[in-house]
């Protein structure tokens, strides 16, 4: 097997020779090239297969942001990372368009090495490198027009910080690349197991409206065939409605995850439409495929490589699998399997249907769902009741 190709971008010949003096000892796990400068990475870029690709901001010509977005468009199965100081507010939102992972300098050289190792993994066995490509080649996803215009409206009413959080919430798209960003540091510091509106409230204001009107570039796109906008329209509803039931079915310490799980749980149909928006892929709503790849493997490889929250993505990647929980607890995929299963009884169903019964007999049977006693199919029904109104507003 060849080895796993790393490729390093600084225009600074110092900063070069340091990474070859800390990185030697990986020297028999990767092979490392270094670029002086933008320009230089893409002519190494067009002549070598690259795994990864960790790249400085302030370079003169082509800056890091301009390179990252070349490399996904062109390159789109390289894995993009940052490793960079402070820079302007204005950049480091391009960057975080372009990019996967996000460090600063310095940085230890174990954190370094840790996310080229994890970035270099595949998380789909059957379509490895075919679902790295769709999920590489996503900036920013799509959403409805009705959540565009209500993320607006609560961005312009700047005193009600509840309604925006309210609002990104609602909205997959934005709740995926929040999640993304509050996982680094290159963004301040972020709340750890916390929900969307702590993360909204850490991020604040400016940085949201910069990040929407630069994400908006990516995939504007207001009308959707009519085919497309129903699978999008039954995709939210779903998800929301399951993400509202999660935070009910999960214990309080997972409660963030679960909701964010289920909130993601198809972010690989939105991958695959951004593809499409971009002309990029096609896709096939009807098996649930992009070019021959599963959505779910696509959502995963997504979540993977934007570094999302390791029980977010493990329950993303169990959600359609039979779950036979620990007695303990139902952990973060069991609390999303439960809500999945319980919202396809109702009017904010998935298809195709999905018969477990049994299983889902089972499982409300689980210390954890038995020790309340609650309705749980009406409970379900009441949470797509609030996802129809959410999505009628």
């Amino acid at each position: 097997m060849t080895k796993p190709k790393v490729l390093f971008v600084d225009d600074e010949p110092r900063i070069l020779d340091g990474l070859r003096r800390s990185l030697r000892g990986k020297r028999s796990d990767w092979e490392m090239s270094f670029a002086p400068g933008g320009e230089p990475a893409l002519e190494m870029l067009a002549g070598t297969s690259y795994d990864v690709v960790v790249s400085d901001m302030r370079m003169p010509g082509i800056d890091g942001a301009e390179l990252l977005t070349r490399v996904s468009t062109q390159y789109p199965q390289v894995a993009r990372v940052v490793l960079s100081g402070h820079t302007e507010p204005e950049a480091a939102i391009r960057v975080a368009i372009a990019g996967h992972r996000f460090l600063t300098k310095p940085t230890e050289t174990e954190t370094l090495t840790g996310v080229v190792d994890q970035l270099i993994v595949k998380t789909s066995r059957a379509h490895g490198n075919q679902a790295r490509r769709i999920a590489g080649a996503a900036r920013a996803l799509p959403t409805l027009p009705a959540q565009v215009a209500e993320v607006d409206a609560a961005l312009s009413a700047q005193e009600d910080a509840g309604r925006l959080a309210r609002a990104v919430a609602l909205d997959t798209a934005l709740t995926a690349k929040l999640l993304q960003l509050s996982n680094s540091a290159f963004f301040g510091a972020r709340p750890k197991n916390a929900g969307i509106a702590a993360v909204v409230t850490a991020m604040g204001l400016p940085t949201i409206q910069a990040l929407v009107a630069a994400a908006g570039e990516e995939w504007v796109s207001t009308t959707w065939e009519p085919e497309v906008e129903a699978y999008l329209r039954m995709s939210w509803r779903h998800s929301v409605a399951t993400a509202c039931l999660a935070e009910t079915v999960a214990s309080p310490a997972h409660r963030p995850y679960a909701h964010a799980a289920a909130l993601l749980q198809d972010v690989g149909a939105l991958t695959a439409l951004a593809g499409v928006a971009g002309g990029v892929h096609s896709v096939d709503l009807t098996k649930r495929e992009c070019a021959g790849v599963p959505f779910q493997e696509v959502g995963v490889e997504l979540m993977h490589l934007w570094g999302l929250p390791a029980p977010v993505v493990t329950a993303i990647a169990e959600r359609d699998t039979p779950h036979e929980p620990a007695e303990a607890g139902l952990g973060v995929s069991g609390a999303l399997r439960v809500a999945h299963l319980l919202i396809q009884g109702t009017d904010a169903r998935e298809l195709p249907d999905e018969a477990s019964e049994e299983e889902l007999k089972a499982l409300l049977a689980h210390p954890q769902m038995a020790a309340r006693s609650a309705d749980w199919a009406a409970e379900a029904r009441l949470a797509s009741e609030r996802a129809s109104e959410w999505l009628a507003a």
